[in-house]
């Protein structure tokens, strides 16, 4: 019986962290260009922090790993895929 109840604690604690996630993501919907190009800048800076300093990333959690699963299926995010290319020299020389 104990093994019931944690089973049903976490299927409780993933729903209620996937509405919350829904939540996040509709507040997202509406907020401004302006707003998330900005967080678009720092998650891309924090990502180069990441991977300059060689932190490992921690695992999902299953709450995590469910709303992935949600998200991808509302969401075409193969048409929102975009390859960038840079051209031109990455870093202006100091005058």
């Amino acid at each position: 019986m104990p093994h019931f109840r944690h089973d049903v604690l976490r299927v409780v604690s993933v729903f209620c962290n996937l509405i919350l996630d829904l939540g996040r993501l509709l507040g997202t919907a509406v907020r401004s260009h302006a707003a998330l190009s900005a967080e678009i800048l720092f998650l891309h800076k924090q990502l180069a922090f990441y991977q300059e300093h060689e932190i490992k990333p921690r695992r999902l959690t299953d709450s995590a790993r469910a709303a992935l699963l949600v998200f991808t299926r509302l969401f075409n995010w193969r048409d929102a895929l975009v390859i960038r290319t840079c051209r031109g020299p990455l870093l202006m020389p100091f005058q």
